[in-house]
């Protein structure tokens, strides 16, 4: 039951600006590049170039993850002037685009060749790419690349987050791992944090997945019941005996309740450019009642300069009020880190919440 999907889609960067060429770029599409046909330009512009592709939109069809593509999209300068591309911006890293050269004298043509990456997809994809030019008429033309991609190793769902689990009881969520080989399972599975989760292995053998016979293996992630109250966040490491992916890596998120609750139960930074002045402020409380103190706050960040503070809100102590004031010093567009509260509780000494966002330079 292999699957083989070889995808050879390899195109010629150079320009094409031979006779021969022409005739290949008529062979493409003849109504839009027909070499002989003069092209129609508003008053005011007939010296200037004029940019035309043969096909805007370029379909790799089915591929694996691992197989980067190559696509061409050929044009024309159908003006009656020099044409010059002066910008090629694509909407993705996973689309590298290549260009012999800039400048296309009248009727001269090229090819721009694109390699789509489709590493970390699944499903139908399409990206565009923006050709920006100095033509008065074509000054900007969008490109498609279309493909479906078909995971090599598929792993449902790709982030497990359990439901708050109350300190004293145990909890399972089970990752769905699927393989095209004939033979394939998960040989291994382990977990970056083992004092609060567990995880064990299951070969199911084969199984019907979205219309294909694939293998499936079961990992099944299990917070214990002697975790400690926390949020906790743990690495997943699956091996398996495919070797085109012998590892595969997911995440298991845990919100484990004890006596403190934290409110809202993380910071959110939001969409902020580097200068921008914030104030974050959150509660920690005893559910029961009992009093308690909060020893330390802390983060480590270089994208933040920041001052934090904490106090009671009430005598009894039973909720704290902690404030980070500051502003933006550095771009993260991924702003993620963990903020650290030391209290006196026995069971409780660390509490961690995130703080996220995205960090811009403008």
């Amino acid at each position: 039951m292999k699957h083989n999907f070889k995808t050879m889609l390899t195109f010629s960067l150079a320009m094409v600006g031979s006779c021969g060429a022409m005739a290949h770029a008529q062979a493409l599409d003849r109504n839009d590049l027909a070499p002989d046909a003069p092209a129609v330009m508003p008053a005011g512009v007939e010296n200037k170039g004029n940019l035309m592709f043969s096909s805007k939109t370029q379909d790799a069809g089915e591929i694996l993850d691992l197989e980067s593509v190559k696509l061409s999209y050929l044009f024309r300068n159908t003006g009656a002037g020099p044409l010059t591309i002066t910008q090629v911006k694509t909407s993705c890293g996973c689309t590298v685009p290549e260009l012999e050269k800039k400048t296309y004298m009248p009727g001269e043509s090229g090819t721009l060749s694109v390699t789509f990456d489709p590493s970390g997809k699944a499903g139908t994809i399409a990206r565009n790419i923006t050709i920006f030019t100095d033509s008065e008429t074509t000054p900007s033309e969008t490109l498609i690349v279309r493909a479906f991609v078909k995971p090599v190793v598929v792993i449902e769902p790709r982030v497990m987050p359990f439901e708050a689990v109350q300190k004293g009881t145990s909890a399972s969520d089970e990752f769905k791992i699927y393989g095209r080989t004939d033979d394939f399972k998960v040989t291994r599975a382990t977990v970056s944090d083992p004092a609060v989760f567990d995880i064990e292995v299951k070969d199911m053998g084969e199984v019907d997945y979205k219309g294909e016979k694939l293998r499936l293996s079961i990992v099944k992630v299990i917070v214990k019941d002697t975790a400690r109250p926390d949020n906790h966040r743990a690495d997943v490491t699956i091996r398996t005996n495919d070797e085109r992916m012998p590892i595969v890596s997911t995440t298991a998120i845990a919100r484990v309740l004890g006596d403190l609750t934290t409110d809202p139960v993380r910071v959110t930074m939001g969409r902020m450019v580097v200068g921008d002045e914030f104030e974050k402020e959150f509660h920690v409380t005893s559910k029961s009642g009992k009093p308690f103190n909060i020893e330390s706050v802390g983060f480590s960040t270089i994208a933040l300069e920041s001052t934090t503070t904490f106090e009671p809100v009430n005598e009894e102590k039973t909720d704290w009020i902690v404030k980070i004031v500051g502003k933006v010093s550095a771009p993260a567009p991924r702003f993620n880190t963990p903020i650290r509260i030391v209290t006196d509780v026995a069971d409780e000494k660390e509490l961690t919440l995130q703080m996220y966002g995205q960090l811009r330079n403008n």
